[in-house]
């Protein structure tokens, strides 16, 4: 019978590899909690609650219990929000 202890001393058991950090780093200054979304997008609680149910939305952060937003994910979403319009022409003068 084969020893798990022994096994993982032995270097026999392969270690996942590390995971590659990601590009950016959030900051837990930079972390909103779902109410302060909600006051600078103008969602309602519920629409986030839902969008996190349903995968949709502005990516968010399951820490423990808690549920944050990312500041540069949630700017991300309202620059995505911009609606561009064209240069009204000068109307002639006659």
């Amino acid at each position: 019978m084969r020893n798990p202890i022994q096994d993982e001393t032995e270097g026999s058991r392969s270690t996942p590899a590390p995971l590659a950090p990601r590009e950016s780093k959030v900051s837990l200054k930079d972390l909103l909690k779902p109410e302060e979304v909600a006051n600078l997008t103008g969602l309602s609680m519920e629409t986030l609650a839902q969008w996190r149910s349903q995968r949709r939305g502005i990516p968010y952060l399951k820490i423990g219990r808690s549920v944050r937003y990312a500041l540069a994910d949630v700017q991300i979403y309202l620059e995505g929000c911009r609606v561009s319009v064209s240069v009204p022409k000068e109307r002639r003068q006659n």
